[in-house]
């Protein structure tokens, strides 16, 4: 059978194409996707994983880090005291229903249910731990918190020798319906589950899980929404008529989206209008 016997226009994406563009934007766009502070930026070994780039990246100087400000020390103020560290996401992979790419771990109810895709991504990370700073650490007197008119001290940041690295694998599983956002229907992804592996204590792995989770609705709300205006068209022809685009509605295709055979599937009715 045809993809469009039950409809006028049909379009997909498999899975290893989404997979083939993230491991190359990533290596295109390293800053997008590793967190440091100046003292890592500077000195890129010391990043708990090697960051993966493009000659281009190389040749053309483009940064290999976003650089953030290091963690303070809560409570130490004469002088403040931050941190060296990194994080970086240093994998991405997504996989459409059956599910062959991603393993999902047991909280999750594997196997992959139909008309889901699940998501892994690898997070690595570390901090420094200055013990031989600590020897040498004086405290700069007379900064009481009742002088405001004076200028704090600018923040100490020990220089790092090592970072204290670990690596998570997290795991999500989705679905993609279709939402009216701001008055418009958009193919929105859904969140119905998300799991980091080898978290403890439980009370620990749901706050992450639950910050992941609410991460992952916002990021597929906000940056992979896509309303079906910009699929979908309107074509005057000669002036004669007008060409209308639109999903096909079920029936006869049960799932529009669809997600299945390793791919995210969408089939369009065409109508004509004078």
């Amino acid at each position: 059978m045809a993809f469009t016997d039950q409809c006028d226009l049909y379009a997909a994406v498999h899975e290893d194409g989404i997979n083939l563009v993230a491991q190359h934007v990533m290596r295109q766009r390293p800053s997008w996707f590793n967190y440091a502070t100046q003292y890592v930026n500077d000195h890129p070994q010391l990043a708990c994983s090697p960051v993966a780039h493009t000659i281009d990246v190389t040749n053309h100087n483009n940064p290999l880090f976003t650089v953030v400000g290091p963690i303070p020390i809560l409570g130490a103020d004469s002088p403040p005291v931050g941190l060296n560290f990194c994080v970086q996401l240093v994998k991405a992979e997504v996989d459409f229903y059956p599910g062959n790419v991603v393993k999902l771990p047991a909280p999750l109810n594997p196997p992959l249910p139909q008309q889901h895709l699940a998501m892994h991504v690898r997070i690595c990370g570390g901090m420094d731990c200055p013990s031989e700073f600590l020897d040498k650490f004086l405290p700069t007197p007379d900064q009481s918190p009742a002088r405001d008119n004076k200028q704090p001290p600018p923040q100490v940041v020990p220089p790092t020798r090592k970072l204290l690295c670990f690596c998570l694998d997290a795991f999500l599983v989705a679905h993609v319906a279709v939402q009216n956002v701001g008055g418009k229907p958009c193919l929105v992804g859904i969140v119905d589950g998300v799991d980091v592996v080898g978290i403890e204590p439980k009370g620990l792995s749901a706050n992450i899980n639950c910050y992941l989770k609410t991460t992952f609705e916002l990021l597929l709300k906000e940056k992979l929404i896509f309303p079906i205006s910009t699929m979908l068209f309107d074509i005057p022809l000669l002036s004669l008529a007008t060409i209308t685009a639109q999903l096909t509605p079920n029936p006869p295709i049960p799932n529009n989206p669809a997600i299945e055979d390793d791919q995210l599937k969408v089939f369009i009715t065409l109508t004509v209008a004078p």
